[in-house]
């Protein structure tokens, strides 16, 4: 096929090992092929489909692909790689492989892969033909020297040929198949072939070759079914898992080398009648050993990847410890097939390693494991020696000291690895199973556990690093709020984040004399300790100045000087003195930087306080000479003020912001007019919900909001009267 000057230019280095390289339409390949007789009978060839054809499929199909003489490349690109995906379906990827056209440079090699592949089919071919052939133009196969019965041709065949009696028996053999199995003459003729083969493989190798059943003198009556297929007719697998065979066709058998090496052969049987009417089994034996352990290499090492990738995508989830670890052993019994995987904790308060994740299947774990001290029995050890333990013979081992239990439940092997990083011991990992495990899972196992260690080692220090955050924030926070007579105070606040920095949002309440309150709400520049020291700065000033004069001339200027000679960041701030004892309640309020409170009143309308640029004195910290102006405003029953940080206009990503009439527009699209019930609580509840809902996952600040109402007074009540149900941290 044309495939393109680049594909033609790497084919033809094909040409020095006597490949003939031609550039053809699919037109011309069609008729070459059908001119080259019926498939099977073609001469071998392999055919290179272009980038450029939109719909392969079709094309291949006509094209016949047979193991004997045609294997097909179609070079795909994204335009055509989904049609290509068919491909599978028409045919095995030892007959038709798809290669993506960026990677051009693998061609050579999967051509060459492709013909040898159809050249060992070539020849399995036409050593059954060659077989048949000598068989129908003899005479009676007599009992002699396997090599000489075969004739020459076969004698020289690159595939291993045997005959056998209907009892199994050797009758005859090529050179091939003497070289394979170790045959002598005469000495082999007349034996059983299952006996160069594994004792519980023999049973499963008669069944599939079509012979009787073994007994005492490896005679029996002749088989009644077909070779290939058990007594019931149904095709027998081999003794290897399917895919083993890389055929894809006929089942592997295992046996041992007189040198102790593993072989897998793949034998083909078939019956066959001499021209004296004789039955008589015909065997081909093709090694295929490194093909099988290649696969299995393969397998191995795609599994391990597999488990790694399992392993690692549950220690990095965003989820709980004991979640994450329950994934953990759940992917390490999957794909190992353990009968027990768990993961113990060491719990340095105690030095007791506690059972904190298991998967068990088919067993039940033993009381005594919940809770294993340091340095008893085998967990215990590993732990306390920071060394693994590894052995396949579980079952009479000193060293796993649970022996009740393994002999019970029949488990054999056992690895067991410390957890271990920075010095310190996290805990064990170990895994039981019912059979030898494979040696890429062992090594797989150590550095899985050091993935544990690390994600247990991980959230402790950040549990630590969350205690300590939490510690700092919350005395930077009133621990409750007042309550004023005539007023309800309600504030919430959320950190950004995962709670484990200190954030710069803050707000205060607190008395004054002559039955008035200060109340202030702001955002320190930064985030963590440096902000916690300026956060408190901020506080403990604003309450000396307040002592002395709670006028916002007089106290928001002292705060700035103390930011400027503290060189500090900067701070915006909105600060409001209440005045409880006025009828209406009077307010007193002045901005530093700071977004414009939201005054709400009774009937439901809602203005923003600060409109005027007049109204608003820069972030304190930033200027010297600053100025902040006050105004005044009065709260009716009904009325309120809130005060909120930049989190909940700018919280999200630059192009989602919003602007602070929209916060006014939210509280009256979900509050009626009225006093209602709580009405302060339901306010900052109302703008928390909205905020986090409209951020979600995108938030990038700290949010704070502190609502204030007048209420109708009841009997005056004492001016401090605690209230805890108002204050909260989201």
């Amino acid at each position: 096929m044309r495939a393109g000057a680049e594909a033609e230019a790497r084919l033809s280095g094909l040409a020095e090992a006597g490949v003939e390289v031609v550039s053809v339409s699919a037109g011309q390949a069609l008729d070459l092929l059908g001119a080259d007789g019926p498939p099977g009978g073609r001469r071998p060839t392999l055919v290179v489909l272009g980038a450029e054809l939109p719909a392969p499929v079709g094309l291949v199909h006509a094209l016949r692909p047979d193991p004997r003489d045609l294997a097909v490349v179609v070079l795909t690109t994204p335009r055509n790689q989904e049609r290509a995906a068919a491909l599978p379906l028409l045919a095995p990827a030892r007959l038709v492989c798809a290669l993506p056209h960026d990677r051009l440079g693998d061609l050579p090699g999967l051509a060459r892969r492709l013909m040898e592949q159809v050249d060992r089919e070539r020849a399995y071919a036409a050593t059954q033909a060659a077989m048949q052939e000598s068989l129908a133009s003899g005479g009676p196969a007599p009992r002699q020297p396997g090599r000489h019965l075969l004739g020459a041709i076969l004698g020289q065949a690159l595939t291993g040929a045997l005959l056998l009696d209907p009892g199994l028996r050797l009758v005859a053999w090529n050179r091939r198949a003497a070289g394979l199995l170790g045959l002598e003459e005469p000495g082999s003729i007349g034996r059983p072939l299952d006996g160069w083969f594994p004792a519980e493989a023999r049973e499963r190798l008669r069944v599939y070759l079509g012979g009787p059943p073994a007994d005492a003198s490896g005679t029996g009556p002749a088989g009644t079914h077909a070779p290939g297929t058990d007594p019931a007719g149904t095709h027998v697998s081999g003794t290897h898992p399917p895919g083993t065979d890389p055929s894809g066709a006929d089942p592997v058998f295992t046996r041992v080398t007189g040198d102790g090496t593993e072989q897998v052969l793949r034998l083909s049987p078939q019956p066959v009648t001499d021209p004296g009417g004789a039955e008589q089994i015909l065997v081909l034996a093709e090694d295929v050993t490194e093909a099988v352990q290649a696969r299995r290499a393969l397998a191995e090492r795609t599994g391990q990847a597999l488990l790694s990738g399992e392993v690692a995508a549950a220690v990095t989830a965003d989820e709980p410890l004991e979640q994450r670890l329950r994934r953990c052993v759940q992917a390490l019994a999957g794909h190992l097939d353990g009968a027990v995987a768990a993961v113990w904790i060491l719990d340095p308060q105690t030095g007791t390693l506690l059972l904190s994740a298991d998967a068990v299947r088919g067993t039940v774990l033993d009381d005594r494991c919940a809770r294993v001290p340091l340095g008893e029995s085998t967990i215990g050890r590993i732990a306390a020696a920071r060394r693994p333990y590894v052995t396949s013979e579980a079952i009479g081992d000193p060293r796993v000291e649970e022996q009740d239990w393994v002999r019970r439940e029949s488990l054999t092997a056992f690895a067991g690895y410390p957890l271990v990083t920075q010095g310190q011991v996290m805990g064990v990992l170990a895994v039981l199973a019912r059979h030898r495990l494979p040696d890429t899972g062992v090594r797989a196992l150590a550095g899985i556990a050091d993935q544990i260690a690390v994600a247990v080692h991980r959230d402790r220090l950040l549990e630590r690093l969350s205690t300590t955050a939490d510690a700092l924030q919350r005395p930077l926070l009133p621990p409750r709020l007042p309550e004023p007579p005539g007023v309800e105070l309600a504030a919430r606040y959320r950190p950004y984040g995962d709670g484990l920095q200190i954030g710069g949002d803050f707000y205060d309440a607190f008395p004054l004399p002559g039955d008035r309150w200060a109340v202030a709400l702001g955002d320190v520049c930064g985030k963590g300790p440096a902000a916690a020291a300026v956060t408190g700065l901020v506080r403990h000033t604003l309450w000396a100045a307040a002592q002395q004069d709670a006028d916002p001339g007089h106290v928001l200027p002292l705060v700035h000087r103390a930011l400027r000679r503290e060189n500090s960041p900067f701070c915006t701030l909105a600060y409001a003195v209440v005045d409880c004892s006025a009828e209406p309640v009077r307010v007193r309020l002045a901005c530093a930087g700071h977004p414009s409170p939201i005054l709400r009143r009774a009937d439901g309308a809602v203005a923003m306080v600060m409109e005027a640029l007049d109204g608003y004195g820069p972030a304190l910290g930033l200027f010297d000479g600053a100025h902040y102006p006050a105004r005044s405003l009065d709260l009716r029953p009904g009325d309120s003020l809130v005060l909120y940080t930049d989190g909940f206009v700018e919280g999200g990503a630059s192009h989602r912001q919003r602007q602070p009439d929209d916060l006014a527009a939210t509280l009256a699209a979900h509050l009626p007019p009225g006093p209602g019930d709580r009405p302060a609580d339901r306010i900052v509840e109302v703008l928390m919900a909205d905020a986090l809902n409209r951020w979600g996952e995108g938030l990038r600040d700290d949010l704070a909001v502190l609502a204030l109402a007048a209420v109708p007074r009841a009997g005056g009540g004492q001016a401090d009267r605690a209230r805890t149900a108002s204050s909260a941290v989201s």
